[in-house]
């Protein structure tokens, strides 16, 4: 009987970690920062960009030095960047809506956490099935 660990619930772990610390830090943006909900909303459309980028740039660093792809794998960047568009749109009507019974901090902060719950939820899932996709 072998006792080797599968890399994959390995993999898995980290991803979902790199997630949920990308979606802590998302949700403390918007939950932390003082202002109207739009200017959230551009902070995090700027801040998401850059952070795929570095993402990549590492990727291909690691495949360039023949480290592999690891834990990052093929990321599904069309899917992330349109399902964390989406995430921010609704970030977004939630606040607003929100603002019209409670006050505007309280509203900036349930809308933080859903969107930390939201996009730690999502991520990973999307980079799961890309992932499983795209297996030989």
């Amino acid at each position: 009987m072998s006792t080797e660990r599968s890399p994959a619930p390995t993999r898995h772990r980290l991803v979902h970690a790199a997630f949920w610390g990308a979606s802590l830090y998302f949700g403390w943006r918007w939950s932390s920062e003082s202002g109207p909900a739009w200017q959230h909303a551009l902070q995090l459309l700027a801040i998401m960009p850059a952070a795929v980028s570095a993402v990549q740039l590492v990727r291909r660093w690691r495949v360039r030095h023949r480290r592999g792809d690891g834990v990052l794998g093929r990321l599904p960047v069309r899917d992330l960047f349109l399902a964390k568009l989406l995430l921010i749109a609704s970030a977004l009507a939630l606040d607003y809506l929100l603002q019209c019974w409670i006050p505007p901090q309280s509203a900036q902060i349930i809308a933080g956490a859903g969107l930390c719950v939201a996009f730690a939820t999502i991520g990973p899932a999307l980079h799961r099935r890309h992932s499983d996709s795209r297996a030989p």
